[in-house]
């Protein structure tokens, strides 16, 4: 059980990296390719698209993982009657989405987002959701089957179909417009689903311990038991996104901005700030998706000082390498955004608020910690008034002069911050843990000298990238040789 915990847990650390460096190549060539305007119109569409998405997923993929799992034990259903279930509540749930889009994607982009432009690039989300659906579906049959490397290949695979068909679809259709380029590069993201799908599906024919037997039980109230309260918990988050750029825009709207300025100030902080602050969250989300089961079995088990260590062990494995990229991409953000993408947009946001940001990289597995543990719906009820509060004050803050369109960010900070805070010490609260005066010492003096070092280099040395490379191999060293990861279990 250990030898194959490690080896998911590898795969999905090695796979998170791969999708995450080729999502920031995709990232770079739609920003290079589209160019400022063609990438905030993206950026603006894809909370939308996303909410769509999740409501046509359903869950799926989760409630499946749970029946699948439950089922190799119990045997009380055919896993080909588990499978059929799930495609029905799927093909319901992707006609009520579409239906939905339908309905309210005029109102949305003419009243909402102030973006007529959006119309065609949200519209064309219609085309995959069945695709998002059905991957759903068998993606979480093989995580219950626990074969989490097919479901990891998967998203490997569609993540570098979606690149390939974007930057191709790019240089097809540019010349026929901007609002082409950018629905064709959403369509791209269609035919990722495409081949990722015929990737899953031969896997299942291919599979030889598939129970494919008739049973006369419905699996439809086991599935749709998991798939409501998951779906419900997640739309929550969906929700806010999509409702974010509406409320930002209908602020700035109210103090003078045109609909072009609100494009670009919303794409500098969410295409370009942001995702390079959270430039390396995959390990962080790695470590959530793997601790999850070893803290429910420590749980269940009454095991207190196991799920202490394994919350100690995850807050450090996470808050390490979020200092050393603090630390770097506060010093160089100007030359890193360069480097990425082509413009100094956004690069100031980096500078200001990467150091506060560092709490994201620990939010990722507290989450996952809480849910492990049985507190979803702490979770669900703190998310729900903080995401609320969060609308209101994105609005809000607006009106107040000195921070105006840098609302939206400063909210987004304040919920990463009071989130993580919550959760920790509500963790805290239950287990009374805490980390040793030593423990904190230590990566005190790993950030101090990583900083020092690093001014050291610029003082004598320009080239940034040189500095980069020289700053992480300090950094790795000072780790191995401060055993800043190893805990003491008190």
């Amino acid at each position: 059980m250990k030898k194959a915990l490690v080896k998911n847990t590898l795969i999905l650390i090695i796979t998170s990296l791969i999708i995450r460096l080729l999502s920031l190549a995709n990232r770079i060539i739609l920003t290079r390719l589209l160019g400022n305007e063609g990438i905030s119109l993206y950026v603006i569409v894809l909370p939308s698209i996303m909410l769509f998405m999740s409501i046509a997923g359903f869950s799926l993929n989760t409630s499946l993982s749970k029946v699948i799992s439950e089922n190799i034990v119990t045997k009380k259903y055919s896993e080909k009657k588990i499978i059929t279930s799930a495609i029905s509540i799927g093909l319901f749930t992707t006609a009520f989405t579409s239906l939905i889009l339908v309905l309210i994607l005029k109102p949305l982009v003419k009243s909402g987002l102030r973006q007529e432009d959006a119309f065609y690039p949200i519209l064309s989300c219609l085309l995959f959701l069945p695709l998002v659906m059905l991957n759903n579906i068998f993606r979480g049959y093989f995580n219950g089957k626990n074969r989490i490397k097919i479901s990891a290949y998967a998203n490997l695979i569609e993540q570098i179909t979606r690149i390939a068909f974007g930057t191709l679809f790019l240089f097809i259709f540019y010349p026929y417009g901007l609002i082409t380029a950018v629905t064709m590069s959403i369509v791209a993201m269609g035919v990722g689903e495409l081949i990722s799908l015929i990737f899953i599906i031969i896997k299942i024919y291919r599979l030889k311990d598939k129970n494919f037997e008739p049973s006369a039980n419905d699996p439809k109230g086991a599935i749709l038991s998991i798939a409501m309260p998951t779906t419900f918990s997640r739309l929550l988050g969906n929700l806010t996104e999509f409702f974010e750029p509406i409320i930002y825009t209908l602020a700035l709207t109210k103090i003078g901005f045109d609909s072009k300025e609100i494009l670009f100030k919303y794409s500098a902080i969410t295409a370009y700030a942001l995702p390079l602050i959270t430039l390396c969250s995959f390990l962080s989300q790695s470590i959530a998706t793997a601790i999850i089961p070893n803290i429910s079995r420590s749980n269940a088990l009454g095991r207190k000082n196991e799920v202490v260590h394994y919350i100690k062990k995850s807050c450090l494995l996470s808050f390490i390498p979020g200092i050393l990229v603090t630390v770097l991409i506060s010093s160089y953000a100007y030359e890193y955004m360069n480097l990425v993408y082509k413009t100094d947009i956004g690069a100031d946001y980096v500078i200001k608020l990467s150091v506060f940001f560092i709490f994201y990289y620990l939010l990722s597995p507290l989450w996952a910690i809480m849910q492990a543990i049985g507190k979803a719906k702490f979770l669900f009820r703190m998310n729900l008034i903080a995401d609320l509060i969060k609308l209101v004050l994105i609005y809000a803050l607006t009106f107040i002069s000195w921070i105006s369109y840098d609302s939206l960010i400063i909210v987004m900070l304040l919920y990463t911050i009071s989130a993580t805070m919550i959760i920790y010490f509500y963790l805290k609260n239950i287990y009374r843990f805490r980390f040793q005066a030593l423990e904190i010492i230590k990566i005190l003096i790993l950030s101090l000298l990583t900083i020092l070092f690093l001014q050291i280099l610029k003082a004598g040395i320009t080239s940034y990238l040189l500095n980069t490379v020289l700053v992480t191999l300090f950094f790795l060293l000072l780790v191995k040789v401060l055993k800043v990861t190893s805990l003491n279990n008190k």
